[in-house]
C-alpha cells in the first residue's frame, strides 16, 4: 500500500502540532488526524519554559508567544490569610537564555500558533476524524480511521507519533504499560474575574490548614486569572487512567475552595472556564514500538506541579522530528540506532519529571493535620530565605526551565586531549553575545544542524576566509541539511561570511580562551550538542555528520 504520508500523526494538541512542524520544516509530508471537531477553547495548561520559548524562537515564533502572555515577575506566599515571602522572579541569575522568566500562555494560544504555523506550511488538521485501530508491517503503518459521517478509510504512512493525550488509543495498541498511580486529591479550577483586597499581575501561593489555593495571573490584566484550589477529596487508589480529566464545577464552589485557603474576603466572576479536575502520574515502559512512537500525554502524564507537562510534550517532538526526518532521508543499519535513542533520550527525561512532580504535589497537598501544620509554616520562610541567593535562583531556575536537561554521551571528546570548557556532548547548547545585538541563539535557527566553528585566535584576513571555504565545503557532501558559522577576533578587514567577535561571552560560554584558543561544535536541531572539538579539526567533523546522511538535500 503506497504512502499517503511519510509520518502520521495521532492528535492536534500542542505536543502533535509541534511534531507536525519540525517535520513539515524539515520537508517530510505529514498527515494529522484528531476526533475533535475544532480547537480547545478552554486555556488548560499555561506554563511556558524558557526551554520551550528556545524552540519557538528557532522556529521564529517566540515574538507571537510572548504577546499572547503574560510574564510573571515575581510570586508570593500566604500563610493563614498573611503575606510570608516575596520571591523575586525579575532575576533568576540565567545569562546563557534569552528567557529568564516564566511566562503564563493559555494553552489555547499555543495551539493556535502552531496551527497558524501548520497552515502556513500547506498542511490542515483532519479534524472529526478519529483513529480506531493500527498496524505496523516491516515498511510502514496503516491507521483505521473514522470520519464524520461515520464512514472508515485506511490511512499508511511510514511512520505514527501517538500525540492522542492520556487516553491514548495509540499506547493501548501499541500494548505499552502507563505504570502509576491517580492522585487523591482532585483539582476545582476557574479561569475569571478576581475581586479582592490583593495584587493581581503575580503569582500567589496560599496555605491555610489542609488547603491550598494557587493563583495564577492571565493575559488580558484586569483580575483576570486562573484559580486552582485542591480539593479535600476522599482518596480512591483504584481509580482508572480513564478518570484523568475534568467536569464542569459550579464557580460558587471554586470561590468557597479559594477564599478557605486566601483566608481574605473575595469574590470570583465572569468564568470562562471551570472544572473539577482529577489527575494521575503515569509513564509509559517504551517511547517507540517499532515504527510507532508515543510522545506527550500518550507517553507521561503527571501533576501541574510545576508547570512541565505540556513542555515536557514540545520537548519531546523536538527529539524526535528531526530523527525520523533523518530517518526517511537516508538508508543503512544506523538508522534504527538513531531511532531508538528518541526512548534513550527521552524515557528518563519523563521519569525525573513524573518524580519531581510527584514529590512536590504530593508535599504541597498533603491532608495530613501535622504535616499541613508543618508545610504552613516551613514552605515560605525557607522559599523565602533561599530564593534571595541568587545561586539557588538560578539552579531552580536552571531546573524548573527545563534548561538543565541534557543526554550525556560518554563517548570521550575528539581533540588532543581532556577538555572541560564548554558545553559537553548531549548537552543544551547555551546562548551568549558575541557583538553588540548578536548573540549565538542568533545564528542556530531554522530547527537543522549548524556547525559552530569558533577562533579566540585573532585570524589575518587570509586565515578567516580559508576556513570559511573549508567550512563551506561542508554543505555539499555531509547527507544533511545545515547551516556553518564562524566565531571569531579578526585582525584583517571584515570577511561578510564570519561574524566578528567584539566581546568574550560567546567564548567563555563555548570554553575557548588562551588555554583552548579555537573550537568546533555541531549543534543538533534540537539545539543540544552532537560532537565537538577543541580545535577547528574540520576533516573529523565532516566524518561524523557523514554518518547522519546519505545523501545531499
Amino acid at each position: 500500500m503506497k504512502p499517503d504520508a511519510e509520518v502520521l500523526i495521532v492528535g492536534a494538541g500542542p505536543t502533535g502540532l509541534m511534531a507536525a512542524v519540525l517535520l513539515t520544516r524539515c520537508g517530510i509530508t505529514v498527515r494529522v488526524f484528531d476526533k475533535n471537531t475544532q480547537q480547545a477553547h478552554e486555556s488548560r495548561a499555561l506554563a511556558i519554559q524558557a526551554r520551550t520559548l528556545e524552540l519557538f524562537l528557532n522556529l521564529g515564533l517566540d515574538r507571537r508567544m510572548l504577546d499572547a502572555g503574560v510574564i510573571v515577575h515575581g510570586a508570593q506566599m500566604y500563610e493563614n490569610g498573611q503575606r510570608r515571602a516575596e520571591l523575586p522572579f525579575d532575576d533568576l541569575g540565567r545569562t546563557d537564555t534569552p528567557f529568564s522568566f516564566p511566562l503564563i500562555v493559555p494553552q489555547r494560544d499555543t495551539e493556535a500558533i502552531l496551527h497558524d504555523e501548520l497552515r502556513r506550511l500547506g498542511v490542515e488538521v483532519e479534524r472529526q476524524n478519529e483513529v480506531t485501530d493500527l498496524a505496523q508491517d516491516a515498511d510502514g503503518v496503516t491507521l483505521r480511521v473514522r470520519g464524520a459521517d461515520g464512514a472508515e478509510t485506511e490511512a499508511r504512512g511510514a511512520y505514527l507519533i501517538g500525540a492522542d493525550g492520556a487516553h491514548s488509543l495509540v499506547r493501548k495498541k501499541l500494548g505499552l504499560t502507563f505504570a502509576g498511580a491517580p492522585y487523591a486529591q482532585g483539582f476545582l479550577l476557574a479561569d475569571c474575574r478576581v475581586q479582592w483586597p490583593l495584587e493581581d499581575d503575580r503569582l500567589m501561593i496560599f496555605l491555610k490548614g489542609k488547603h491550598i489555593a494557587i493563583h495564577f495571573p492571565l493575559p488580558g490584566g484586569e483580575g483576570r486569572a486562573r484559580i486552582m484550589a485542591a480539593q479535600l477529596t476522599e482518596p480512591d487508589a483504584h481509580a482508572t487512567v480513564e478518570s484523568q480529566g475534568g467536569t464542569d464545577a459550579p464557580l460558587s464552589e471554586v470561590e468557597e475552595a479559594f477564599r478557605a485557603a486566601a483566608g481574605v474576603d473575595l469574590t470570583l466572576t465572569e468564568p470562562g472556564w471551570t472544572s473539577r479536575y482529577r489527575v494521575h502520574h503515569r509513564g509509559v515502559d517504551r517511547y517507540r514500538v517499532g515504527r510507532a512512537f508515543v510522545a506527550g500525554d500518550a507517553a507521561h502524564i503527571h501533576s501541574p506541579a510545576g508547570g512541565q507537562g505540556m513542555n515536557t510534550g514540545l520537548q519531546d517532538a523536538a527529539n524526535l522530528a528531526w530523527k525520523l526526518a533523518l530517518a526517511l532521508r537516508r538508508v543503512g543499519p544506523a538508522t534504527e540506532g538513531l531511532l531508538d535513542t528518541y526512548h534513550d533520550e527521552r524515557w528518563p527525561v519523563g521519569q525525573r519529571v513524573l518524580k519531581y512532580t510527584d514529590t512536590l504535589f504530593s508535599g504541597m497537598t498533603s491532608q495530613s493535620d501535622w504535616f499541613a501544620a508543618a508545610r504552613n509554616f516551613i514552605a515560605p520562610r525557607l522559599a523565602g530565605s533561599l530564593l534571595h541567593f541568587p545561586g539557588v535562583r538560578a539552579k531552580a531556575f536552571h531546573f524548573i526551565s527545563q534548561l538543565g536537561i541534557h543526554y550525556k554521551d560518554d563517548a570521550p571528546d575528539p581533540g588532543k586531549g581532556p577538555w572541560k570548557g564548554g558545553p559537553d556532548v548531549g548537552y543544551r547548547a547555551p546562548n551568549a553575545s558575541y557583538a553588540r545585538n548578536r548573540d549565538v541563539f542568533g545564528l542556530l535557527t531554522g530547527y537543522r544542524f549548524h556547525v559552530l566553528a569558533f577562533s579566540w585566535r585573532a585570524l589575518s584576513s587570509s586565515e578567516a576566509a580559508g576556513i570559511c571555504d573549508r567550512l563551506a565545503a561542508l554543505l555539499s557532501p555531509v547527507g544533511v541539511t545545515l547551516q556553518t558559522h564562524l566565531v571569531a577576533r579578526l585582525s584583517g578587514g571584515p570577511d561578510a561570511r564570519a561574524q566578528r567577535a567584539e566581546s568574550g561571552a560567546a567564548f567563555e560560554a563555548y570554553g575557548v580562551d588562551h588555554d583552548t584558543p579555537q573550537a568546533l561544535y555541531v549543534i543538533r536541531p534540537d539545539g543540544y550538542v552532537a560532537w565537538r572539538s577543541n580545535t577547528l579539526d574540520l576533516t573529523a567533523a565532516e566524518g561524523f555528520l557523514r554518518e547522519y546522511g546519505s545523501g545531499s538535500e
